[in-house]
């Protein structure tokens, strides 16, 4: 990783998927100057191919019944997105089945391979649909599923095709996002779950009894990835939660939760202290162990047909997510691809360095030393915040603070209170106090290393909520940092819930009492930063997508505006066609660079 360009353009492997005679695996190739391809490993030949020349969604992909296509789905010209079918054999073949200048995603075949679901906005909601596999005239499925805002999601078949199961937020905008279920043909629906917030994509039991879910109850707060499992029985019997002490991540698109063969167990990626794991979590409410122990991230994984081995995508400090294949029956992982850095001494393990915040809790964080490290140096030091606020910052793979790191920086990535996998205990200390304790957990980090004999500044910087907990950091000791970069993070409470999508709404509400910030308009200004930022002293970079309907652009810009009218240094990028996150090559390495060139001068005093 010696240039930019090197750490941007490090591939990964995502969302493996099991040919019906599971002699295949596809898998989603994230070529970052390329877009996401679609490749397949031969597990006969032991070799790996890239079947597509045009970047697909990333997304899970779905095979048919004799192991011959994949369902794909591309943007198109019209500003939709196309839903095709691939030949693997014979990719140039490629059939568009579905089409429209809306959003169509999330298709997957009927286990008979004749049918083709998916999610569409044709109507003017993000519905189920069905269309014959060989093409035809699609048909409504059902209706006013989710606002066009809503994609989490995506339709189940049942495994005998009777049945499609899916998530809906239709009896309410807060607190219902219930399992239902419906024939093929739309004339039957039924409603699985009241109370319980699902947070993942359906997953049937083998036999179609029962479908498991990731979720909370409504009187829960939303923990992120610290959520339970729960067994629905499909027929409106009884809901059982396996797992009543949380712990398992909310991966989307039905990757972090699938049934074994026999039906007896549930694997589930469990979140612990950093580390992602595979958990067994049997049905008969028996104690779940772990399939899986590494020092890292098991990010998606998917079951053979025969229930015999598992795909898992797993990342690490040193690693990017590279695709492996292990024994259910248990034993080491066997690589199927290797992106890692081949640059000598390019990436190294950071130091776990758990530190003592303001109230004597201690909050884990990750010390990221510049090679060749000297206490008898000084080095600038940079605080890291992460995203998510209920999520964590997580033992996995981040480039970026490896980058720095290399550019000579000392980085203290943290788990302030409220981050996942440390308990509930932990996790609710943030619960209806944004930007509170977590902000006085980043200014203890940065105290702390400030007073490390080997720094002579630091600054601070994050995106999301990383973003949102920075502009508190510098407005709540405005002398502590001597730079800060916000990386499309909210200022508003008011404005930013208003004009984000519905996940985004949502995620405010949901820690402050369900309430939206008009009806608890004085702990959102509390936790707003808007109306403090003449306390700004701090030079600060700002970034934002112009796309951005998580966190509306609106928020860095009125931070920019009222920066402007004043001395503080700042500058103010907006990136076009980006969303939540800046995805396309050229930005990533733009975004890379500011970055670097911002702490360089305001910590270093390199123009």
């Amino acid at each position: 990783m010696r240039t930019i360009e090197d750490v941007v353009g490090i591939k990964h492997a995502g969302y493996p998927t099991w040919s019906p005679d599971g002699n295949l695996i596809a898998f989603v190739l994230d070529d970052p100057q390329q877009g996401p391809q679609v490749a397949i490993h031969d597990l006969h030949t032991h070799t790996t191919r890239v079947i597509t020349e045009r970047a697909v969604s990333a997304e899970r992909l779905s095979w048919s019944a004799d192991s011959s296509n994949l369902l794909v789905v591309r943007p198109n010209e019209s500003g939709g997105s196309d839903i095709s079918i691939i030949d693997v054999n014979l990719p140039s073949g490629e059939k568009v089945i579905v089409t429209g200048s809306w959003t169509n995603r999330s298709p997957s075949f009927s286990p008979d391979g004749k049918t083709v679901a998916y999610l569409s906005g044709r109507a003017g909601s993000l519905d189920v649909w069905v269309v014959p596999a060989t093409g035809g005239e699609p048909r409504q499925v059902s209706r006013n599923t989710n606002p066009l805002d809503e994609s989490r999601w995506a339709p189940r078949w049942s495994p005998n095709g009777e049945w499609i199961a899916y998530v809906s937020s239709r009896s309410g905008e807060r607190n219902n996002d219930d399992l239902w279920i419906s024939t093929i043909n739309g004339e039957t629906h039924r409603q699985l779950t009241v109370g319980i917030l699902v947070n993942s994509n359906p997953a049937w039991s083998p036999d179609g009894r029962w479908i498991a879910v990731v979720g909370n109850t409504e009187t829960e707060r939303w923990y992120g990835d610290d959520a339970d499992i729960w067994m629905v029985d499909a027929d409106e019997g009884p809901t059982i939660r396996l797992t009543p002490n949380g712990g398992h991540s909310r991966k989307m698109e039905g990757a972090g939760i699938t049934w074994t063969p026999d039906g007896e167990s549930v694997l589930a990626i469990e979140f612990r202290n950093g580390n992602q794991h595979i958990a067994s979590i049997p049905a008969n409410g028996r104690v779940r162990t772990r399939i899986t122990n590494l020092s890292g991230q098991m990010t998606d994984m998917a079951l053979s047909p025969d229930g015999k081995n598992i795909a898992v995508v797993y990342e690490s400090q040193i690693s990017p997510p590279n695709l492996y294949i292990m024994s259910l029956s248990g034993g080491p992982m066997e690589p199927i691809t290797d992106f890692s850095p081949k640059d000598e001494g390019s990436v190294a393990e950071p130091i776990r360095s758990p530190y003592q915040s303001f109230d004597g809790l201690y909050c884990d964080a990750y010390l990221y030393l510049p090679p060749n490290f000297d206490r008898s140096t000084e080095y600038a030091g940079l605080i890291q915040v992460h995203g998510g606020g209920t999520n964590a910052y997580g033992n996995g793979w981040h480039p970026l603070e490896q980058w720095l790191s290399h550019q000579g920086f000392v980085v203290l990535a943290i788990e302030y209170r409220g981050s996942s996998g440390y308990g509930r205990e932990f996790a609710d200390l943030s619960y209806a106090d944004w930007g509170g304790g977590q902000t006085h957990d980043a200014t203890a980090a940065g105290r702390w290393l400030l007073n490390q004999a080997f720094i002579s500044k630091v600054g601070i910087y994050g995106g999301s909520y990383g973003g949102f907990m920075t502009l508190h950091s510098i407005v709540a000791e405005p002398d502590l940092f001597s730079a800060a970069v916000d990386m499309y993070g909210k200022t508003n409470a008011f404005t930013g819930q208003d004009k984000a999508d519905r996940v985004g709404r949502l995620f405010s509400s949901r820690d402050y009492w369900g309430r939206y910030a008009h009806e608890v308009p004085k702990a959102m200004e509390r936790l707003s930063t808007v109306h403090k930022l003449d306390r700004i002293k701090t030079p600060l970079l700002i970034m934002h997508g112009d796309q951005d309907a998580r966190v509306p652009p609106i928020e860095s810009q009125q931070v920019a505006e009222h920066l402007s009218k004043t001395s503080v240094p700042h500058d103010y990028v907006v990136y076009p066609g980006e969303g939540h996150g800046f995805r396309k090559w050229e930005h990533r390495v733009d975004h890379y660079g500011r970055i670097l060139k911002w702490f360089d001068q305001y910590l270093r005093g390199n123009d």
